[in-house]
């Protein structure tokens, strides 16, 4: 189970007839906690300057909820009574961005909908959306099928898998996680499901004044009692070492969202803020979406495996992101891992693009632990090394890149660029 197994969740999919293909296309997520004060809310949103209606939608109820801060420093307080989400409505299909005003006022529409069936207030609804940008949502369809969805709502392995497959767009496969920690000498859950396959190199804001931090996207659910300004600096800490950490093809979606609820029905108290407690939350919530990171990317497009690269010796982190970044998002870099070419000039040249300034001298590169450039020169290690083509040849090639004598580390996880790629976005509209 996921997405379920909190307790004090339901799950349903349905075929609402927004995807071509004739699959499953919406899916619903709900909390049925009546206690307000158990129940809260978190969530991040890409930071394309090209959005689409939900992410417009989901901002402004985050600002309400939990206040939020501008470029300048202005702060604007939360507004007072507003609610926690209690309930996530995902369609795939149509991506309900670049559709203006009226996209906003489709989604409304559902939104509505939605609460009055759970009867609930429409704030209390969160909208998401993927598929082809441009392309509205069919109110009418979506509201038809909105009944028998509620009415589905259930527990279960069954209704996890089902939402879990609704969201996927080009992804071959859904993906689900599960998480238990001890607080108190009770057990809490955190599940989750998520998708995304091209268009993925998240980069995402913060609830504040926004940091450097196919579509992706993941929604995760726990039974844990924590408020929602500590459940939002929690989320935010693990997205940024995780989801930002992946890339497909370096390209940030308008629709990249990570939202995340809690019911509260845990029999613990209150998680705050900067507590051993909320720092074990944090740990398992940080575990889980390094497992749907790395499912997301090893599922891209037309990919066949995918390559870690950890950078160490930098100034600071952001250089070394910066760097780590350059390498993963590299094409040349790309097409050598699914040609299993250990071509380390690739490597380090992409590293060199960076606009981090390093010296050469101080530059030494490694493949799956094999040294194949030191201080600036190759190695003596030949191409055809029968353990160096097992390192290029394995499910996950390793790359560790040395780019001086600082403090600051950090890793990336990028996939393969085969011709499948080229082909299945060749015939993809927007």
């Amino acid at each position: 189970m996921s997405i379920t197994h909190p307790m004090g969740f339901r799950a349903a999919a349905t075929t609402a007839g927004l995807k071509k293909s004739g699959k499953p296309d919406l899916a619903l997520i709900v909390c049925d906690t009546p206690d307000v004060a158990r129940r809260s809310s978190a969530a991040v949103f890409t930071r394309n300057t090209v959005v689409g209606a939900p992410i417009e939608i989901g901002r402004a109820r985050r600002a309400a909820l939990l206040g939020s801060s501008d470029s300048a420093g202005k702060s604007t307080p939360p507004t007072p009574g507003a609610l926690p989400w209690r309930a996530i409505l995902i369609n795939a299909g149509a991506a309900n961005a670049a559709t203006g005003e009226q996209g906003v006022l489709d989604a409304y529409a559902c939104m509505s909908h939605v609460a009055q069936h759970l009867h609930c207030t429409r704030d209390e609804v969160i909208p998401s959306s993927t598929g082809v940008i441009g392309h509205r949502i069919p109110v009418d369809k979506v509201t038809a099928a909105v009944p028998a969805l509620v009415a589905s709502l259930t527990r279960g392995e069954p209704a996890d898998t089902a939402a879990a497959a609704a969201i996927m767009t080009t992804d071959l496969v859904p993906k689900t996680a599960h998480r238990e920690i001890e607080i108190a000498g009770h057990i809490v859950h955190i599940g989750a499901i998520a998708k995304g396959s091209g268009m993925i190199a998240p980069v995402l804001d913060s609830a504040g004044v926004p940091v450097p931090h196919a579509t992706m996207l993941a929604f995760i659910t726990t039974d844990a009692c924590i408020p929602s300004l500590a459940f939002q600096h929690a989320l935010e800490a693990t997205c940024h070492d995780s989801f930002e950490r992946i890339s497909v093809d370096a390209h940030p979606s308008c629709s990249d969202t990570v939202i995340a609820l809690a019911s509260g029905q845990a029999p613990v108290k209150p998680i705050l803020d900067n507590t051993p407690e909320y720092h074990g939350f944090k740990a398992a919530l940080a575990a889980i979406c390094r497992d749907l990171a790395e499912k997301v990317v090893r599922d891209g497009e037309g990919a066949s495996r995918i390559f870690r690269v950890e950078v160490r010796g930098a100034h600071t982190t952001n250089d070394a992101h910066r760097v780590a970044r350059a390498v993963v998002d590299s094409p040349l870099v790309k097409c050598a891992v699914h040609g299993k070419d250990p071509n380390w000039g690739r490597i380090v040249t992409a590293a060199g693009n960076a606009g981090v300034p390093f010296r050469l001298a101080d530059c030494s590169l490694s493949i799956g632990g094999i040294r194949v450039f030191h201080h600036g020169t190759p190695t003596d290690v030949p191409r055809d090394n029968p353990a160096l083509k097992d390192a290029m040849g394995a499910a996950t090639v390793l790359m560790e890149l040395t780019i001086g004598h600082g403090d600051a580390s950090t890793w990336m996880i990028g996939c393969d660029l085969s011709k499948q790629y080229v082909a299945i976005n060749a015939d993809y509209t927007t």
